[in-house]
């Protein structure tokens, strides 16, 4: 479900609310001090856990004095966070 390259991290498969606390917890100890890119050219369905997560994700490299950077959101993320009010909260690539 998330594979790393570099500073990069692949988001595959669906991104929904029965794999959000999974994707959740095989990435806490990837987000860190230094910019990451998190991906998700390779996920398929995507519901607003996506959302949810990106929040989470932006959340732990700022405590851990980071950066964290969405690529590839697709549509679906983009209408959400537009929906949710929350695009000035994420970084996009």
């Amino acid at each position: 479900m998330i594979r790393e390259e570099g500073d990069r991290l692949y988001i595959s498969g669906p991104v929904t609310l029965d794999t959000a606390k999974q994707l959740l917890e095989a990435s806490c100890d990837r987000i860190g001090s230094h910019l990451k890119t998190i991906d998700f050219s390779e996920a398929t369905d995507i519901d607003s856990s996506a959302v949810s997560l990106m929040l989470e994700w932006s959340r732990k490299a700022r405590a851990a004095g980071g950066k964290v950077c969405f690529a590839n959101p697709g549509d679906a993320i983009a209408s959400l966070t537009d929906l949710y009010g929350v695009e000035d909260l994420i970084v996009f690539e």
